[in-house]
């Protein structure tokens, strides 16, 4: 059972100016049956399977998996879409992942 343990909602705008709500939520890590771990991530309304994230320990897997939800975003960001962390608030992805922002 996947335990998620950080989210947020943001609305994605394309180049269309079709507006997506996307729930993003990292989970709890966890450790396999081989010894290596994962976290599970979501980007529900934007990417909906993504995989749990695989990491040597608890910290590489949380970290990798914040690190793809980034990067995802960002890749959007650079086609053109816009990046809203409330309905009417325009913000940079990297701000996002930012402590004390």
């Amino acid at each position: 059972m996947r335990i998620y343990i950080a989210e947020r909602t943001l609305y994605l705008k394309n180049t269309d100016e079709e507006v997506k709500e996307v729930n993003l939520r990292i989970g709890q890590p966890y450790q396999k049956e081989d010894g290596s771990w994962a976290c599970p991530i979501q980007l529900k309304g934007l990417f909906e399977d993504l995989s749990d994230v695989n990491g040597d320990d608890s910290f590489q897997a949380l970290m990798l998996a914040q690190n793809l939800a980034r990067t995802l975003l960002n890749a959007l960001a650079e086609k053109g879409w816009t990046v809203y962390s409330y309905a009417d608030k325009e913000a940079d992805v990297d701000t996002l992942f930012q402590v004390g922002v």
